[in-house]
């Protein structure tokens, strides 16, 4: 069986679940993060330049290390959702969304008629043809979650009624961008940043959406999963790879009395 369904069953069922950002086009470090016990991977397009092959690759990783892998794509309008979709993801997270008609112009692409536009394709999750294709398709759209990222405060004004459209799955708060949005700039704990991570909750629980979130630091996490975050990013392969790195190098050269 797929792992691409993991991720909303672990969410429906009312768990916690924690993703790693990828922005590194290595499958071995989805393995690894299957390994370590990682329930989902957010694969970033939106800041990379991962291309067809190297995506395919990650997606076909995440599905032998038991993972859903969620595809960040470049924006409302990018052809990539269909791709994404078709070679495999979970769902597809939406930066910059700042109004209901950008949602909707992802939920389209994301979704089968009658409620999207998203084309048919009998590839590698029909079986290449050897499945009931009409089957497939009610069960893909079940599946596939559409995420929308809110990151200024134009997006959390109409974040309500981003919320509430059809066919949307939840809402993540880019903590970073929205930082940088209100003369913060990677300031991700200052009050005003934290409150509106808090205020987009509250959204999302009035709404019955699946709130996402990325934990910055273990500190947060309690106050995360209070607010109701079941999405929680809670690393990033660079930055651990370089935390891990520095503290490796630092540990040897200390071992030698080296302080360089």
């Amino acid at each position: 069986m797929s792992a691409r369904p993991r991720l909303r069953r672990l969410l429906e069922a009312g768990r916690p679940a924690g993703g790693l950002l990828l922005s590194i086009p290595a499958p071995e470090i989805v393995e690894i993060a299957g390994v370590s016990g990682f329930d989902f991977v957010l694969i970033d397009l939106e800041h990379t330049l991962i291309d067809g092959a190297a995506l395919e690759a990650l997606l076909a990783a995440a599905d032998r290390a038991g993972l859903s892998a969620l595809v960040r794509v470049p924006g409302a309008g990018s052809e990539r959702i269909l791709q994404g979709l078709d070679a495999g993801a979970a769902g597809i997270v939406v930066p910059r969304v700042e109004s209901p008609d950008q949602a909707e112009q992802a939920i389209r692409a994301a979704r089968y008629a009658p409620r999207g536009t998203r084309g048919l394709n009998a590839g590698r999750l029909g079986r290449f043809g050897d499945c009931d294709l009409p089957d497939l398709v009610a069960r893909l759209d079940r599946e596939t979650l559409v995420i929308a990222m809110i990151e200024t405060p134009v997006g959390l004004d109409a974040a309500e009624a981003i919320a509430r459209i059809d066919g949307l799955d939840g809402l993540l708060f880019g903590a970073a961008d929205y930082s940088q949005a209100i003369g913060l700039p990677w300031q991700t704990g200052a009050p005003a940043v934290t409150e509106a991570g808090t205020a987009l909750a509250r959204i999302c629980r009035r709404a019955g959406r699946l709130n996402f979130a990325f934990a910055r630091a273990e500190a947060e996490i309690p106050r995360l999963l209070g607010e109701g975050t079941l999405g929680l990013l809670a690393g990033n392969d660079r930055g651990l790879l370089r935390r891990i790195l520095t503290q490796t190098d630092r540990g040897w050269r200390a071992a030698i009395g080296d302080r360089t």
